[in-house]
């Protein structure tokens, strides 16, 4: 390919400039801050430059500089990868022969040979440098426009996981275009581990490493870049609850309404595993805590229909669920429907003296003699004392003729 002399001399110009564009990295990702528990490992490979610009290495050494500025990724040593992958390309299909650089910088040969290596042989080198990712990619010119693909191979799932790709005018590479291709490839990584990364940020709060505000704002960091992410709403509804649990306050209860709605809506569509691996490690029943909310508040009809709407989409503590939902039925008078739902709590957990007991009262009211009877035999069956046996008995004696 012919390059056009002004092209060929901008990115001469911006080779022969490479620490100045290593400090621009600095500066540009200096306040990046790391969301995770870890960093996560990667390795970036030569990139294949189609374009024969000498840029095999300059994209890549940009990169691992930004790289290191987010502090997501701890990008590994150019010199330990060439070291290592030489060790597990086979002998008998790419033959290298006198492996060394001058001055710093390798052949070009050299770079075209670890560019080339195909995913298979990436995802090996990159188990045994203990790796999350390796990335590789290539350079060329569409035109007058400078266009870099980048294609990330996830080393634990030994697939390539996506592809990213940036293009512009060469006169952007250092202001516009490699940022562009650091920062799009940081938030697909984030995207991939938005669940972990927010579950060690609980984590970390919980082992008082990370204050309140530090873990609201990495959180949400991480909201803002995985989009509606529902698994990050369920972790920022986790730490406002942690809150509350301990003081009155009514901002942190709005939060959690707004986060609970937000889930409940994607729950509705699409029950997510991940939420209920959130949930269940915090140890808080959220959508509990939402109606119980509501119903301090008043708005008892709110409070009611979480409950409907999680019985279905959140299948945990069904009989406590419908407990709750009868007892919010029966402070709003609707005694049929917390009948209803007193009933369904005993069809799951039909133990439950205290339900029994409130349908005993229920029917005593409606004069229904036969089902006052077989609650207080439930009631004798299931009680968790001697004063509670007593207590039944009593009443079903009272009942014989």
């Amino acid at each position: 390919m012919i390059i056009p002399y002004r092209i060929a001399a901008l990115l001469r110009k911006a080779i022969s400039i490479k620490m100045a564009l290593i400090v621009f990295i600095f500066v540009a990702f200096a306040n990046q801050d790391c969301d995770a528990k870890r960093s996560y490992k990667i390795v970036v490979m030569p990139f294949k430059d189609y374009a024969q610009m000498n840029m095999e290495e300059m994209v890549p050494d940009a990169l691992r500089s930004m790289f290191t500025q987010t502090g997501y990724f701890e990008p590994v040593d150019r010199e330990i990868i060439y070291e290592k992958v030489t060790t597990v390309i086979p002998g008998d299909q790419i033959k290298i022969d006198n492996i060394t650089k001058t001055d710093g910088v390798w052949t070009a040969d050299q770079v075209d040979l670890f560019s080339r290596l195909d995913t298979k042989i990436v995802k090996k080198f990159g188990r045994q440098l203990k790796a999350d990712y390796v990335l590789k990619g290539n350079i060329s010119l569409i035109g007058s426009s400078l266009r870099i693909d980048a294609e990330i191979v996830g080393v634990k799932e030994k697939e390539t996981l996506g592809f990213v790709t940036v293009e512009g005018n060469p006169e952007e590479l250092s202001s516009g275009i490699l940022k562009e291709l650091a920062v799009k490839i940081t938030s697909f990584c984030r995207n991939l581990n938005a669940y972990d990364d927010s579950l060690s940020i609980i984590g970390l709060y919980n082992q008082g490493q990370y204050t309140f505000d530090v873990s609201e704002k990495k959180l949400r960091e991480i909201l803002s870049i995985t989009g509606d992410a529902v698994g990050i709403r369920a972790s920022l509804m986790v730490l406002y609850l942690s809150r509350t649990s301990k003081e009155e306050n009514s901002l942190l209860e709005d939060k959690i309404l707004g986060e609970g709605v937000m889930v409940l809506r994607h729950l509705d569509q699409n029950f997510d595993e991940k939420v209920l691996e959130i949930f269940l490690t915090s140890g808080f029943d959220p959508f509990d805590e939402m109606a119980k909310i509501y119903s301090k508040r008043g708005d008892n009809g709110k409070a009611i229909e979480i409950y409907k709407r999680t019985i279905s989409v959140y299948p945990m503590n069904i009989a406590g669920r419908y407990k709750e939902l009868g007892l919010l039925y029966l402070n709003s008078g609707a005694e049929d429907e917390a009948i209803q739902a007193f009933e369904k709590s005993l069809d799951t957990h039909k133990g439950n003296y205290e339900v029994n007991l409130i349908l005993v009262s229920m029917f005593e009211k409606r004069n229904q003699p036969d089902k006052v009877r077989k609650h207080l035999e439930e009631c004798v069956r299931y009680a968790r004392n001697i004063e509670e046996i007593k207590a039944a008995k009593g009443k079903l004696d009272s009942l014989n003729p």
